[in-house]
């Protein structure tokens, strides 16, 4: 009977251990080469929301900006208008739980040199495409 008791108690702890640390914030590296002058640059990681919502914030090098999001693989054909996004105040989007999106920010680039900016989203899982 011990042996049960004490399989169950360790069963317990794996499980819960198992859901401890679960990071789903995750910090976007997006590119703006040199001469862009596109209306949105795009990550190359792709991002899949891990439920019906996602926060956005800026991160590193980023200001006042728009954010908006590109399908890559959805299965419902919904429009995404691009959202203003300001540093210290996160934006929520409603989204497709499980869909596939590149994540694009309005920034031009008139310089020499490519810009490296972040944004931190939350409620998601990535992958480089």
């Amino acid at each position: 009977m011990k042996k049960i008791i004490a399989l169950v108690l360790a069963w317990v702890c794996i499980l819960v251990l198992a859901g401890c640390g679960k990071n789903d914030t995750c910090k976007i590296k997006i590119t703006v080469p040199a001469g862009a002058v596109e209306e949105f640059v795009y990550s190359e990681e792709i991002i899949s929301p891990t439920g019906n919502q996602i926060s956005i914030s800026s991160g590193e090098g980023l200001g006042d900006t728009e954010v908006v999001l590109k399908p890559i693989e959805v299965r419902e054909d919904n429009t995404y208008e691009p959202t203003y996004l300001t540093p210290g105040m996160p934006v929520e989007m409603d989204v497709e739980k499980g869909a596939w999106f590149k994540i694009g920010v309005s920034m031009q680039n008139p310089t020499d040199t490519d810009i490296t900016v972040y944004v931190e989203v939350k409620g998601v899982e990535i992958r480089i495409e």
